[in-house]
């Protein structure tokens, strides 16, 4: 979609990028555990399946390392004048969002929780969408924050064609009371939210046929997959799910310690192999994965856990923008 066809909750393409920066959540048990029946048949023929990478983490820079230029160097090179109105493009964004959890019941808590959204992802979606800022950030970074005139409202309000939430998992938020008349001090703060969570870095101890059994990442993949076609019937036009990463790589702010990968990596000698949740993953996209409960051990293998909020949903707060 652009500028020249108005935003509607059915032509929004939402694509969702998923990092896995493990939940730990209660057992679903019951009639909870539906997600365990979520099959490919279930979501729309033309409906996008696949696996993520960063070329900057994966590969490193074109003339450093000894890596050589990638396909994508190559395509730049041999087709400059390459362009979306030529190739029928489409435009979109990618934003990197976290769903935030009151860090308790309190009235003010739930209020942070909301702000953190608004100004981690709602200050890019509501201009695109609305053509404004989030209120809260009008109201805390007052005249610091921009002011659009009438022409740049219309002007990038509906102004993309998908947009892409990328994300890892959920965060609590806790009210930082304000100083009135306090003197600005930077974007990093302006939500007054203190955000918490809690990081168990990766074990390269544990021995690599423990790594590779990783039913966690394959319970919390399902569960994400449920919750992804449960939007669609709702009317939410989802049009792909990707998982990242393909393989371990480095992640920016925890280096090697954690390990998003369907693929070990051993960062010695750079070996790959499988783990459990790529076979399923695989097998799941040819419509032929089995419904797989979670191990009593969880299958943890070296991988990060990430303490947070029993309910991962930060798509469905992209999906506030969908009229849903």
């Amino acid at each position: 979609m652009s500028n020249r066809t108005k935003f509607n909750r059915n032509t929004l393409g939402l694509v969702i990028f998923l990092h896995l920066d493990l939940t730990m959540f209660k057992s679903t048990q019951g009639p909870l555990n539906e997600y365990l029946n979520v099959r490919r048949s279930d979501f729309p023929d033309d409906f996008l399946f696949g696996a993520s990478t960063s070329a900057a983490q994966i590969e490193g820079s074109t003339k450093s390392g000894g890596k050589g230029p990638s396909a994508w160097d190559q395509f730049i090179r041999e087709f400059p004048g390459c362009n979306m109105a030529t190739q029928g493009g489409q435009i979109g964004i990618s934003h990197v969002a976290q769903y935030f959890e009151p860090y308790s019941n309190t009235s003010l808590d739930e209020e942070a929780s909301k702000r953190a959204i608004d100004f981690e992802l709602g200050w890019f979606m509501e201009p695109l969408v609305r053509g404004d800022y989030p209120e809260s950030m009008r109201r805390l970074v007052k005249d610091r924050l921009p002011v659009f005139t009438a022409e740049e409202k219309e002007l990038v309000k509906g102004s993309f064609d998908f947009i892409a939430i990328s994300y890892y998992s959920s965060r609590y938020a806790k009210d930082i009371p304000t100083t009135p008349n306090a003197a600005p001090v930077s974007y990093m703060v302006d939500s007054n939210v203190n955000v918490t969570g809690y990081t168990e870095k990766s074990n390269d101890n544990i021995p690599i046929s423990q790594t590779l059994k990783d039913d966690i990442r394959i319970d919390f993949v399902q569960k994400h997959l449920y919750q992804t076609q449960t939007a669609i019937k709702n009317g939410v036009n989802v049009k792909g799910y990707f998982y990242y990463s393909l393989i371990d790589s480095f992640e920016w702010g925890e280096g090697y310690t954690v390990r998003y990968g369907l693929y070990h990596v051993d960062f010695k000698n750079l070996t790959r192999s499988p783990k459990e949740s790529a076979k399923w993953y695989h097998d799941f996209i040819k419509g032929r994965a089995i419904a797989k409960a979670m191990s009593k051990d969880g299958g943890m293998g070296d991988d990060d856990v990430e303490l947070a909020a029993e309910k991962d949903t930060a798509f469905r707060r992209a999906a506030r923008w969908c009229g849903t």
